[in-house]
């Protein structure tokens, strides 16, 4: 995790200095996945993440919109669909 937004710094530095400099941004992905075990940090480790891309204005509000694979699936055949397009605008 620390490597990851140390990387994450670095570019958003890069990417300033290539702006200042009249260049194109690099485009890299903001998106993350916290994987593990219950009682490991994702969920925490989540929140720091949102924390740091606010702190470098990669993100506007510093939210985290969490939910489990069942928020997803739908209970009936084209319902899947629907729930993740909510979830997403949700997001925003």
């Amino acid at each position: 995790v620390k490597s990851a937004v140390r990387n994450l710094i670095h570019r958003a530095r890069e990417n300033y200095d290539r702006e200042v400099n009249g260049e194109r941004p690099l485009a890299f992905s903001k998106n993350r996945l916290f994987l593990g075990n219950p009682g490991t940090g994702k969920t925490t480790c989540a929140r720091l993440y949102a924390e740091v891309l606010k702190f470098t204005g990669l993100l506007s509000n510093g939210g985290v919109v969490m939910k489990t694979a069942s928020d997803f699936t739908g209970e009936f055949v084209g319902q899947t669909a629907k729930a993740t397009r909510a979830i997403l605008e949700e997001a925003r």
